[in-house]
C-alpha cells in the first residue's frame, strides 16, 4: 500500500536513505518502466493562476502540513507505488529559511538510483510542466501552486519557469552527496495559495497572491499564520543582539518571535528554557509550559503558557542582552 505520512506536529525527520547499488549519474535520466501521471480533477475553472510565481520566502514557523501541502502528498500516493512523503522540521533545523518550517514544503523520497522510483518523479515533473490544451504552460505547477521544486541536480523556479544548475550538484556525482543534492528525493516548495489549498487545482477559484505572515520589525520571525495577505510584507534588517551579550541572549533574540507551545521542539525552545532556567532539551512540556505561565503571570499578560509575540518582546526586555 502507498505509505504517505503527513507530520502532525513539528518534528525533526531524519532522511534515511538506502543505497542498493552504485551507478554512475548522467544527465540522462535512468530508463524504466512507463510511470503514470495522477489525474487532473474535473471542473477546473478556465482562470489559471500567474504564468509566474514570485517566491516568497519563509517568514515564520509552524511546521505541521498545511492542507494544500497533505493534499499533494496524499495525490502522490494515490498515483505511484510505496510513496513516502516528509517534511517537518523543528524550527531553525533546516538552515535560516526553509519553506519546510510553515508546512508548505515536502520531500517525496523517491531515488533517482531506482529506475522506476527515477521515472516516477520524471513523470510527476514532466505532467507538472506540461503546456495545457488551452496554451497554459506549466499549467499543474500554476494550479498546485508550486513555486519551485529540486530534482536531480537541477532546481525549477516559478519565477522564471526555468531549470537552473542547484548548488554545482553535477560536479558532484559520489553516493555521500546524493542526498544533497536531491537524487533520494523530490523537493517540492509551495505557494501560501497552494499550501492552504486555496490554488484552483483545489478550490476550483483562482485567488490572488497570498504573501503570508510579515515578521515584525523588531522580531526576526512572524507568529502563528491563520489568515490571508495579498500584500507584500515589509523587508527589515534582522535583529540583533548587543556585541557583548551572553550565547543565551544571543540565541533569544536569534530565535525571537517563533511561535512556541506545547509540542513544539528544537533550537527556539531551547533558547526560551535557557532563560527562564529549565532544563535545557528543546521539547516543549510541562516544566517548560509552567515556567512560560508562571514568567507570563509575573510580567501581568495573559498567561497562556505560549510563547506569542508579547511574550517574545517581555523576554528580549528581561533576558536579550
Amino acid at each position: 500500500m502507498p505509505r504517505f505520512i503527513p507530520p502532525l506536529r513539528p518534528l525533526v525527520l531524519a532522511l534515511v536513505v538506502s543505497v542498493l547499488s552504485t551507478v554512475v549519474l548522467a544527465s540522462a535520466s535512468p530508463a524504466s518502466a512507463a510511470a503514470p501521471a495522477p489525474g487532473t480533477p474535473r471542473g477546473l475553472p478556465a482562470a489559471i493562476e500567474s504564468q509566474w510565481i514570485p517566491y516568497v520566502a519563509q517568514t515564520g514557523c509552524d511546521p505541521a502540513f498545511k492542507k494544500g501541502t497533505a493534499a499533494l502528498g496524499r495525490l502522490l500516493a494515490a498515483t505511484y507505488h510505496g510513496v513516502t512523503v516528509q517534511g517537518a522540521y523543528a524550527c531553525g533545523t533546516d538552515g535560516p529559511v526553509s519553506e519546510h518550517y510553515q508546512g508548505r514544503a515536502i520531500d517525496w523520497m523517491t531515488s533517482l538510483r531506482n529506475p522506476q522510483q527515477a521515472a516516477d518523479a520524471n513523470a510527476f515533473i514532466k505532467w507538472l510542466l506540461a503546456t495545457d490544451r488551452a496554451g497554459n504552460k506549466y499549467a499543474m505547477a500554476r494550479r498546485l501552486g508550486v513555486m519551485y521544486l529540486i530534482w536531480n541536480n537541477r532546481i525549477w523556479g516559478g519565477w522564471d519557469g526555468k531549470w537552473a544548475p542547484y548548488n554545482n550538484c553535477a560536479h558532484q556525482p559520489q553516493l555521500s552527496s546524493d542526498n544533497a543534492c536531491h537524487r533520494t528525493h523530490v523537493h517540492i516548495s509551495l505557494t501560501w495559495n497552494g499550501a492552504t489549498a486555496r490554488s484552483s487545482f483545489w478550490s476550483k477559484q483562482n485567488w490572488a497572491t497570498d504573501y503570508g505572515p510579515c515578521r515584525p520589525r523588531d522580531l526576526n520571525w512572524a507568529g502563528r499564520y491563520l489568515g490571508y495577505n495579498p500584500r507584500q510584507c515589509a523587508n527589515y534588517p534582522a535583529v540583533q543582539a548587543p556585541a557583548r551579550s551572553s550565547v543565551a541572549a544571543h540565541n533569544l533574540v536569534k530565535y525571537s518571535g517563533i511561535w512556541l507551545a506545547p509540542g513544539t521542539s528544537g533550537p527556539a525552545v531551547s533558547a526560551v528554557q535557557a532563560v527562564l532556567r529549565v532544563p535545557v532539551s528543546g521539547q516543549f512540556l510541562s516544566s517548560t509550559n509552567t515556567a512560560v505561565m508562571n514568567f507570563q503571570r509575573a510580567h501581568k499578560v495573559r498567561a497562556t503558557g505560549g510563547v506569542d509575540a508579547t511574550t517574545w518582546r517581555l523576554l528580549l526586555r528581561y533576558y536579550g542582552h
